[in-house]
């Protein structure tokens, strides 16, 4: 199902092939990476610091710390409807240079992208095991097996629990491994092999939680001192997402006792606000964002009050994907138009209110201009979002669509010249990546040189926006309006003596 090599593979068995670039830690950049990381959770750009997580982990992926801060961080960007990474952020991660090592990045980046991801996650754990990282497999393996018996819910399927057994067998996380073991034997009690395995896998168990694999100066392993079976079950669950029914009620329960016995401790606040949001419900909504707050009024933390202002933001943003689905229905009311307008705006206000405070909070978050003066821009704020774009210029990966916007507000203002430059510059930024703007650009250059050419009564940017249309029409001559802007800058020339 995942496309896992089978046991005893002859490509299990054959020499990889030598890697080329460095592959040895380099904790002291790791780091660097992890710090840049860790500044943008905190200013709640959760995407931006998933990629600077994996960067940290492609170069030092023993430090626990990076996974467990990087997973905190996913949980975030998961219950704020984050998208699974692009091929492009993916091929970013495992640049071919880092051997296991950026594959393993590149698996766990995946699966933070997406916490559901099943294959990323097995993934993940098999770089894991290929690179004897036994303490970051068994720190995976409770969350994978419970996304894989979720998956066994669907369709039950004896090759998956074997396949996710032997897996798990590579880090010693014996109790995951002699779970799948079990469940393959219900599946198929006549298997004599995998009877006979379920018996190593129990002898296996029994060693590591005996502790008697133990060195001599060494006092136990993690799992072996854990003696207590409902700790270690409440452990496992805290670190589930896709847990649902009675384990996230369980979570929930000791999240609220933490949270009332010391509401002071920044890591109660932020559990205890999560699993509340998880419920969706209006009253568990608004019990996260009273927990929020009184941890940002307590803690001065600034990410608890990004938190409750993104729970405001989602609850607005469904009021209006209702009322559009209403109108929708029934295109010819007017009332129901008003309504979705009226919606709307009120909707692009909270945004562009919350992430203005967001701004003066994070004064060098590029991204965090562009967006704010997107929302300015499509509420006719056009002189409030310039500023925004162009301060989101100086950051490489929003120069394109910072340039593109701005030229969009000076057209509005009808500053065209201004605008020509623009898009002229965001024309110049397009590469393979971004292609798929260009005729949206060209359309926008095209609009301000007719507009130009009448102001100035001069047909050099009239001819010029002539063979930008016969260039769009060329590509796609159902693009927008293309047709009648051909005859409009027919007329202009006329007009123009051209």
């Amino acid at each position: 199902m995942f496309n896992w090599k089978k046991t005893g593979d002859a490509a299990d068995n054959a020499e990889e092939k030598p890697v080329k670039g460095v592959v040895e830690p380099q904790p002291e950049k790791a780091v660097k990476f992890f710090q840049h990381a860790t500044s943008m959770v905190n200013s709640g750009n959760f995407e931006y610091a998933l990629n600077l997580f994996a960067s940290a982990v492609k170069l030092d992926a023993g430090n626990m710390a990076f996974h467990q801060s990087m997973f905190d961080t996913a949980k975030s960007f998961y219950q704020g409807g984050g998208k699974p990474a692009s091929s492009k952020e993916i091929k970013a991660v495992d640049d071919g240079i880092g051997g296991n090592m950026s594959k393993l990045a590149a698996a766990e980046f995946i699966w933070m992208r997406n916490l559901n991801n099943l294959p990323a996650l097995m993934k993940f754990l098999e770089f894991a095991g290929k690179l004897s990282m036994l303490e970051l497999g068994r720190w995976i393996s409770p969350m994978a097996l419970n996304l894989v018996r979720i998956q066994q819910k669907k369709k039950a399927s004896k090759s998956l629990w074997i396949q996710s057994k032997n897996l798990f067998s590579q880090v010693d996380a014996w109790n995951e491994a002699l779970a799948c073991g079990e469940e393959a034997v219900r599946l198929d009690p006549s298997d004599s092999k995998l009877v006979t395995e379920l018996k190593q896998l129990t002898a296996a168990r029994a060693i590591q939680q005996g502790g008697y694999n133990n060195t001599a100066n060494q006092e136990g392993g993690f799992r072996a001192n854990i003696k207590d079976a409902e700790k270690q079950r409440a452990l496992q669950e805290q670190d589930t997402i896709a847990a649902g029914g009675d384990t996230d009620l369980r979570n929930l329960d000791r999240a609220k006792l933490d949270w009332e016995t010391n509401p002071a401790l920044p890591e109660n606040v932020q559990k205890y606000a999560t699993l509340l949001r998880r419920i969706g419900t209006a009253e568990s909504e608004a019990k996260s964002q009273e927990v929020y707050l009184d941890g940002f009024n307590r803690l001065s933390e600034y990410r608890f009050r990004m938190a409750a202002g993104d729970i405001r933001i989602v609850q607005m943003r469904r009021k209006l994907r209702e009322a559009e689905s209403e109108c929708a229905k029934d295109p010819s009311n007017q009332s129901l138009k008003d309504n979705a307008k009226t919606i709307r705006e009120a909707c692009l206000e909270l945004e562009g209110s919350e992430y203005a405070d967001r701004m003066g909070k994070y004064p060098t978050d590029r991204t965090l201009k562009a967006e704010v003066g997107r929302i300015w821009f499509e509420l006719g704020r056009f002189q409030d979002a310039m500023p925004c774009f162009q301060a989101a210029k100086d950051e490489a990966k929003c120069r394109l669509n910072a340039a593109h916007m701005l030229g969009k507000c000076f057209a509005a203002e009808s500053w065209h010249v201004e605008a020509i430059g623009e898009f002229r510059e965001a024309l110049q930024v397009l590469d393979a990546t971004s292609a798929d703007r260009e005729l949206d650009i060209r359309y926008d250059l095209m609009n301000s040189l007719i507009e130009q050419a009448r102001a100035d009564k001069t047909t050099g940017p009239a001819k010029e926006a002539a063979e930008i249309c016969s260039t769009i029409l060329r590509k796609n001559i159902g693009y927008k309006d293309i047709r009648d802007k051909r005859k409009l800058i027919d007329t202009v020339l006329k007009e123009l003596g051209g």
